[in-house]
């Protein structure tokens, strides 16, 4: 885990709540050698490297290395530039060994996964990637779960189809999950579904049941109406013997889906207030801006636009705010299939497709689920 954090928009490093800015080229420079610590290089290197269309001298080099020494001196217990005689420059990296958690008390980790799980349930997203970041700093060492989940969160998605190290079963879920999210086609969608349940056994018994809760939007977004419904009466019985509020809303969600989709819209409003029953005791602002969304979509179905636009942007705005990257995409996602099943609002409608573009080429949409169609072919 890296201890160094870059803003390239504003040229400023940042290491444990310090932050140092530089000069465009001393930014430059000091990433290049960073990137590649430890080597030598020699000035016509760095020139090379870091002016490339320009005509500077051995003294220019000289001069920034010069710059950044002084301005980085306070973070040299992290690495120093040394001067290699007759050769050039090299940063050279100090191994950073936190102390162990045993030295530590020894409830230590135990806090450290309890702000995890507050922050995942919470749906502070920024929280979780900002601990995980500093975890070196802080002395302490994310778990498998959480290692996998906040590549997920971020938006990490390249990772999962480039991996082959971790298991397929610790994998599979999120796989499906990059599949679904980026596939408007609900029936190629249910193919990926069957193949994962069929080979769900090595996944852990909390992805079987989110998947048979996922079920019953997918039926939705099918047309099949009976078969959502009987997936929902499944559904409940798993979610009963969970005795958990983020699940009941998980399911509440997709019932609320099958009702708008459906056309019931009297359904829908009546699960949206025990939705906002629970949301007012425990405010998990995924869940919050999920069910403005629906909320939203419900003023369509009653063809109240003005109402609907408003609640549906102000729960993307409270999706964004969480950096819950898979959460904004699958609402997106899910709010062009409504204006597909229920065209209401062709201007609305527009402005979602293009935010639909930008994702799909910030995230490489097709390349994705091209990548996750050929990790999952061992499994057909």
């Amino acid at each position: 885990m890296e201890l160094i954090a870059w803003e390239d928009d504003k040229l400023e490093v940042r290491y444990g709540g310090e932050s140092i800015v530089l000069l465009p080229k001393e930014y430059a420079l000091l990433k290049f050698m960073y990137t590649w610590k430890n080597r030598t290089f020699s000035r016509e290197n760095l020139l090379d490297s870091v002016w490339p269309l320009e005509a500077p001298t051995d003294r220019t080099i000289d001069d920034h290395i010069y710059r950044l020494r002084k301005k980085l001196q306070k973070w040299s217990h992290l690495f120093t530039i040394d001067t290699v005689r007759g050769v050039g420059y090299r940063l050279s990296w100090k191994q950073h060994q936190p102390p162990r958690l045993q030295v530590l008390k020894q409830d230590f980790s135990e806090n450290i996964r309890s702000m995890l799980s507050t922050y995942h349930g919470m749906g502070m997203g920024a929280a979780l990637q900002t601990l995980a970041a500093h975890q070196e700093v802080l002395g302490f060492q994310l778990d498998p779960f959480y290692a996998t989940y906040i590549r997920f969160v971020k938006g990490d998605f390249a990772w999962f189809v480039a991996d082959d190290d971790t298991p397929m079963g610790e994998k599979l879920f999120y796989l499906f999950h990059l599949y679904h999210m980026t596939e408007m086609d609900a029936w190629k969608t249910m193919q990926m579904f069957q193949t994962v349940v069929k080979n769900q056994s090595s996944m852990p018994q909390v992805f079987q049941d989110e998947l048979q809760i996922n079920a019953v939007s997918l039926y939705a977004n099918m047309g099949e109406w009976e078969l959502s419904q009987k997936q929902a009466a499944h559904a409940r019985t798993i979610v009963e013997k969970m005795d958990s509020d983020s699940f009941t809303l998980f399911l509440l969600a997709g019932e609320t889906w099958l009702a708008l989709l459906s056309g019931s819209v009297e359904k829908a409003e009546e699960l949206l207030q025990q939705a906002s029953a629970i949301l007012q005791r425990l405010p998990m602002q995924r869940e919050v801006g999920h069910f403005m969304m629906l909320q939203g979509l419900c003023h369509y179905r009653r063809q109240e636009i003005a109402k609907a636009r408003q609640l549906v942007d102000e729960g993307l705005d409270v999706i964004l705010a969480t950096q819950f990257v898979p959460h904004l995409i699958y609402a997106v996602h899910n709010t062009l299939l409504f204006f597909r099943h229920v065209p209401c609002d062709e201007k609305w409608q527009s402005r979602f497709e293009k935010k639909w573009d930008n994702l799909a080429e910030q995230y490489q949409f097709e390349h994705l689920k091209k990548a996750v169609v050929r990790k999952l072919s061992a499994l057909l």
